[in-house]
């Protein structure tokens, strides 16, 4: 059997006999829904449904690879041009992706091939073929328990350093998702934001981000004739707080390796207050805090130190994603074409603990398929891998993994 008519043929089966899982959104006929599917490139939009009969009919005759509604409210979900559809507000929406996460795996698991000259690699794309020069990639980003393990804490950050202290977002008004491939959505359903205008969105972007943070805005400077160094304290409010407590952070974690990284004219410095760092962070963790607790550490330093905090600080979030008031973002209960795993709804209370690997697959049953090239991976307690170009029996929920990943083919 073809591939991507034996995919359609198993997520038409969960959604036939699965359907009691699938949960419309909220106010679903204000909602414009779009489509993707396996035996075609083409992505089908601009449709509205009344009611949760009229989505299962839809999803069992025409079974998409992957279902998205829009985050938008509008008059006329339906209507094919967006100035018609008549825009009413927009939840607030966070993608939280581990392509956007600094992580040791992707050297090791990621790949990419120069669809000109055949040239391969692995990790990140370059920005030019090293073989012909030419910016034309094929790219395999793969997931592991690292990178998915990065973007749930940048989940829990993004929600419990941000969203409850900061903006007041009160938590029957967030709901999580993992989203089936490779990181989380956040979706916050309030009145207050659904009428935020999309630079308004921007600026919330940029304080999760960090972006444009002065430290001294936040109380980290010299005052007086002795230039007496002072700073914010562990519970401040905002990013006040928050830099004292990754500064606090930064110095704990700071060892000699990371100080021979840094540039020749900082080592001395940082290397005595990695020698005397039990001592700062002591003083610093003090109400009111003591930040002129070494000489040698100057305000320069104080505020690179405080820059190094804003950069772990920060929330990485998919700026594009927030920004966007006509976004469309996945279904929760759906599938992921890219995995076959289930777009997961999940409690707050679930997050920390929860296994992707494990707590996201839908299929059972065994498949023999042929692996072109993949990694080690794991689905459930079980580990698999790697293979090159051979025949192998898995677990369904493995194979098809396999299959949608684009790295194997149906035997």
């Amino acid at each position: 059997m073809d591939t991507s008519n034996f995919l359609t043929s198993l997520f038409g089966n969960y959604y036939n006999h699965s359907f009691v899982k699938i949960k419309p959104p909220s106010n679903m006929s204000s909602r414009e829904f779009g489509f993707m599917f396996f035996r075609h490139g083409a992505v089908i939009r601009h449709l509205g449904f009344e009611n949760d009969d009229q989505l299962r009919t839809f999803l069992i005759r025409e079974v998409p690879s992957d279902v998205f509604y829009s985050a938008a409210y509008y008059n006329q979900p339906s209507m094919p041009k967006m100035p018609m559809k008549g825009w009413e507000g927009c939840d607030l929406i966070f993608d939280i992706d581990a392509d956007h996460i600094e992580t040791s795996c992707k050297d090791k698991h990621d790949r990419w091939k120069c669809q000109v000259c055949g040239e391969f690699g692995k990790g990140g794309k370059p920005e030019n073929c090293p073989k012909c020069g030419k910016s034309k990639f094929e790219e395999v980003n793969w997931l592991c328990d690292i990178c998915l393990e990065a973007a749930k804490l940048e989940a829990i950050k993004l929600v419990e350093d941000f969203l409850f202290p900061d903006f007041g977002i009160h938590k029957k008004e967030i709901t999580v998702c993992f989203s089936g491939h490779r990181g989380y959505h956040i979706h916050v359903e309030s009145d207050i934001v659904k009428e935020i205008n999309s630079q308004a969105r921007r600026e919330i972007i940029d304080y999760i981000k960090g972006n444009g943070i002065n430290p001294e805005f936040h109380g980290l400077q010299e005052v007086g004739r002795e230039r007496l160094i002072i700073g914010p304290a562990t519970d401040g409010k905002g990013w006040s707080g928050r830099i004292a407590r990754y500064v606090i952070k930064f110095i704990s974690e700071l060892d000699e390796n990371q100080v021979q990284r840094e540039d020749k004219s900082l080592r001395k410095k940082l290397l005595t207050l990695v020698k005397e760092k039990q001592k700062v962070v002591t003083n610093l963790s003090r109400h009111p805090p003591l930040w002129d607790t070494m000489r040698n550490i100057d305000i320069n330093l104080w505020h690179l130190i405080a820059e190094r905090a804003i950069n772990m600080a920060k929330g990485e979030i998919d700026e594009p994603v927030t920004s966007d008031i006509r976004r469309l973002i996945r279904l929760p209960t759906s599938l992921n074409g890219k995995t076959g795993f289930e777009v997961k709804p999940l409690k707050l209370n679930e997050l920390a603990e929860f296994d992707p690997f494990s707590e996201s697959q839908v299929f059972q049953g065994q498949l023999t398929i042929h692996i072109i090239d993949v990694p080690t991976f794991r689905i459930g307690e079980e580990i698999f891998g790697p293979y090159t170009d051979e025949k192998v029996e898995l677990p369904l929920a493995a194979a098809v993994f396999l299959l949608c990943k684009g790295v194997a083919k149906m035997v």
